[in-house]
């Protein structure tokens, strides 16, 4: 369903100058919400339009999952003359994201003092890969670092197997959720007299505080954490089973509904008057033995028959379902737009109803640069000083 466009960020100016994962989709969002993105990039342009494949042309997926609605003004920083435009959009800007190594920061004018000392009321967030004020500081962040240094690795994968990451950079997409709320959280602050605040999330610190009672776990007992591959740690059942020609999974979550699936659905009362099976405490300590009693009776029809069988019990259950298959379940997700080279293609929408409407984009990804001219002639550069700069490569 689709109505009245809600674009409560609509007047906000965004100076970007992150790539990759986590600013951008930090950014999209902001888009999505209306407001105005200038992504600054170098002439190359963000180094993931060269993640693929795919490819559509010359476009990479990676960059067009991430980058909607978005302005793009190729600036070579290395040139005096850019860093001088990109202070002019500093100086406009009520948000500054940016994703640079520290020692880059000052250099490019994005550090707090730089951007303060010509725009006191923007807020500031910096996405770094380990905190600033941790021990591996001046570490570059990547994805899959900060899942294995922020112990998400370690509890993914099969119980006996190797720790696993997982099949999405989820440390990038954790953190552009935590950016996100924090630049909302002071552009807030600012509307009530708060000034530009200076933000930093990074991928190491969002992806520790994700791992929620697993961590707490650790911190209330001393315990190390253990992988379970597809189960859970503190219920049972809840967890991948096998039909007869796929996976499915049941979240028999308290003792009422693993009663349920055992007399309505599998048929096997006496399990629920088994002392061993009695309270989910005694599932979790005896979980081998009645997984194996689940498991082959699982085995006997497909997956689908025990999925409806379970939702008519009442027991949440559902098909481990492929990516396309997903897609295909939730037409409402997908929308398409129209790039200025490749044409039509589609997208993941963003997941937020408001008020019952979706929010359609406003714009496709933008190739690199396309922008650059009218930005330039907005922030009062002439036609002979636009070519200048084209022509000595401080702007591509």
């Amino acid at each position: 369903m689709t109505g009245q466009q809600l674009r409560h960020l609509e007047g906000i100016l965004v100076a970007d100058f992150s790539r990759i994962l986590a600013g951008p989709l930090c950014t999209m969002m902001m888009s999505d919400a209306g407001a105005r993105i200038v992504k600054i990039e170098e002439p190359r342009g963000d180094e993931t339009r060269r993640w693929g494949p795919p490819f559509v042309g010359e476009e990479s997926g990676y960059f067009l999952s991430i980058n909607r609605n978005k302005e793009s003004i190729a600036l070579n920083l290395k040139h005096p003359s850019a860093l001088e435009i990109a202070k002019k959009v500093i100086a406009r800007a009520d948000v500054v994201i940016e994703n640079f190594k520290a020692e880059d920061r000052a250099k490019f004018g994005v550090d707090a003092a730089s951007v303060h000392a010509v725009n006191p009321r923007a807020v500031i967030c910096s996405i770094v890969g380990f905190d600033s004020d941790g021990p591996d500081a001046a570490q570059p962040g990547y994805d899959l670092l900060a899942q294995a240094a922020g112990g998400l690795m370690s509890i993914t994968g099969e119980k006996e197997g190797d720790p696993m990451k997982v099949g999405v950079a989820l440390s990038d997409v954790l953190t552009a959720h935590y950016a996100y709320g924090s630049i909302m959280t002071a552009l807030f602050a600012r509307e009530r007299g708060a000034p530009g605040q200076v933000i930093e999330v990074s991928l190491v610190a969002a992806t520790l505080a994700s791992l929620a009672n697993v961590a707490q776990a650790h911190l209330l007992t001393g315990e190390r954490p253990k992988r379970y591959g597809n189960e859970h740690a503190s219920i049972v059942p809840y967890q991948q089973f096998h039909g007869a020609d796929r996976p499915f999974v049941v979240a028999a979550a308290s003792d009422r509904q693993f009663e349920l699936l055992c007399a309505g659905v599998i048929m096997r009362p006496e399990l629920v008057d088994d002392p061993r099976y009695r309270t989910n405490s005694r599932r979790v300590e005896n979980r081998d033995a009645l997984i194996e009693e689940l498991e082959r009776v699982f085995a006997t029809r497909p997956a689908a028959h025990w999925v409806d069988a379970s939702r008519r019990a009442g027991i949440p259950a559902a098909i481990v379902e492929h990516v396309d298959e997903a897609l295909a379940r939730n037409p409402q997700m997908r929308v398409a737009m129209e790039h200025p080279t490749i044409g039509r293609f589609e997208s993941v929408r963003n997941p937020v109803i408001w008020n019952g409407a979706r929010l359609d984009p406003v714009a496709p990804p933008p190739v690199v640069g396309q922008h650059s001219e009218s930005i330039l002639r907005e922030l009062g550069y002439d036609a002979g000083a636009i070519a200048a700069l084209f022509e000595r490569g401080v702007v591509a």
